[in-house]
């Protein structure tokens, strides 16, 4: 294992703002292709976390699953989308950044720095 990075940024597309406090959880593709999960952890006031220590991320395919319904719940926002998972093959040896842009209705994702 290396020391590359793993991390995340969700913004709220509807409001303009971070988006605190949503739960995360990190699985990794294990070797007979079944999701072992590994890290439930969630965003800071900023809408960012580590989702994996550096030390603690080997190469392969992840899927982090973004429990967004309970935080358009908390603020009485009806949306289609209870969780988000976003698949991410991490096979390169360098940091990864999965930014999560939301909205009640829609979201999209990208390769950050």
């Amino acid at each position: 294992m290396d020391a590359r990075k793993f991390s995340t940024h969700v913004l709220d597309t509807s409001v303009g703002k971070a988006a605190a406090n949503v739960r995360v959880t990190v699985s990794r593709l294990d070797e007979i292709q079944e999701w072992r999960p590994l890290r439930a952890t969630q965003t800071n006031e900023d809408g960012r976390c580590e989702l994996l220590a550096p030390g603690e991320f080997p190469s392969g395919i992840y899927k982090l699953t973004f429990h967004v319904g309970p935080y358009f719940a908390e603020r009485n926002v009806r949306s289609l989308y209870p969780a988000i998972e976003i698949i991410v093959d991490c096979s390169e040896n360098q940091n990864h950044h999965i930014p999560l842009l939301l909205n009640p209705f829609g979201y999209s994702t990208y390769r950050g720095t």
